[in-house]
């Protein structure tokens, strides 16, 4: 490959990087799709052990720069979207621009909804039956499982309820158990 000033597209072609440091190979359909050498990933934010780790996936299209215009130092830009891979839905409001979100390849979601009034975020399972919603403008949080348990669980330590109102309704049986005492206490407690 000749001197590469600019940017090009490619196709990532190869993700399996045995140095683990989260590149890819990109082959180039306009030079005969001959294959890069790795390429590193630029974001917005990265350092020894954290960042924000977002790899492209296996054949999307990519914007590559090279350092200093030597081809075999390629490194990812960006990502695009096109006609046969599109983004993901947004709320159909294109002049409001109101959501952000991050949905990974099987279709999981962490969302922000900027909607004046409706401001959310939510974590979405693939299924959209698990999620998580922090309602700011409902001023509530919402975990749901439709099917299956939610756990909460702190083996070394304690888990705290506080509140003006607690409420526990189960539309079948409900256990509470202690392998110590238990103490019940209440300015009135009626057991039905």
């Amino acid at each position: 490959m000749e001197r590469e000033n600019g940017i090009v597209i490619g196709i990532v072609d190869d993700l399996d990087d045995q140095e683990d440091l989260g590149r890819v190979r990109v082959r180039f359909p306009h030079l005969n799709d001959e294959v890069s050498n790795w390429a590193r990933i630029a974001t917005p934010f990265g350092g020894k052990g954290r960042g924000l780790f977002l790899r492209p996936e296996r054949d999307d299209e990519v914007l590559v720069a090279f350092e200093h215009g030597d081809p075999r130092a390629p490194y990812i830009v960006g990502s695009l979207w096109s006609k046969p891979d599109p983004p993901p839905k947004d709320d159909g409001k294109r002049t409001d621009n109101n959501w952000r979100f991050l949905q990974s390849r099987s279709g999981h979601l962490l969302k922000f909804d900027d909607t004046d009034g409706k401001e959310r975020v939510e974590i979405v399972g693939k299924d959209g039956n698990h999620k998580i919603v922090i309602d700011v403008s409902g001023a509530k949080i919402e975990i749901t499982c439709s099917s299956g348990d939610i756990v909460l669980s702190a083996p070394s330590g304690k888990v705290s309820i506080d509140a003006q109102t607690v409420e526990i309704k189960s539309s079948q049986s409900t256990t509470v158990k202690a392998t110590g005492s238990m103490t019940l206490s209440g300015q009135t407690v009626a057991i039905n």
